[in-house]
């Protein structure tokens, strides 16, 4: 399959997501969408899943949040927000279903983990790095399990629904993170 194809065949999919959910999406409808047929998706793709994790990346690979803010409180709480901005709507429930489906797909998972968790948590460590090392933060604490304090609730709104997922809960949540991270361990600025 050609380049021009493959990627037509992702943006075919990802305008798909808008309309249905994974589980309602079929082989058949991808290929008339980009304008191929199924045996052309099967030569580089062998299920919908597959299909649908790569036209997800290619959609936000360029989506890592990068704020704009040197100060590294101030850029540690901005990307919390636009994290917490990101998984609203059709990422988020285009990346719940993904895990769900990623459970007994190791392959699945093994992609999306590489492909979208990576570089999210290692732009995440980075800034919180460069908190410590301007000794902003703490640098005693486990980073990986600092990420998953501030990622855990995002995406466990995200996915139950059990609670809005909006910028008042982001901006707690990140106040929250940057005091645990605060050299003192009381209140950051």
């Amino acid at each position: 399959m050609d380049e021009e194809l493959g990627a037509r065949v992702l943006s075919a999919t990802w305008a798909l997501l808008a309309e249905k959910s994974l589980s309602e999406l079929t082989l058949n409808e991808i290929a008339a969408a980009a304008g191929t047929s199924r045996p052309a998706l099967y030569r580089r793709w062998n299920s919908v899943e597959a299909i649908v994790i790569d036209a997800f990346l290619a959609m936000v690979e360029d989506e890592v949040p990068t704020p704009g803010i040197t100060e590294p409180a101030l850029a540690l709480r901005e990307y919390i927000a636009s994290l917490a901005r990101f998984l609203q709507g059709r990422v988020g429930r285009v990346i719940a279903e993904l895990l769900g489906r990623a459970q007994s797909d190791e392959a699945l998972m093994a992609a999306f983990h590489q492909g979208f968790l990576v570089p999210r948590r290692n732009h995440a460590r980075e800034l919180i790095e460069r908190g410590q090392a301007a000794g902003v933060f703490r640098a005693d604490l486990d980073l990986d399990l600092i990420i998953d304090l501030y990622a855990g609730p995002i995406y466990f709104r995200a996915f139950s629904k059990h609670a809005p997922l909006d910028r008042d809960f982001a901006d707690g949540l990140a106040r929250q993170v940057v005091e645990t991270l605060h050299p003192s361990g009381g209140m950051a600025d």
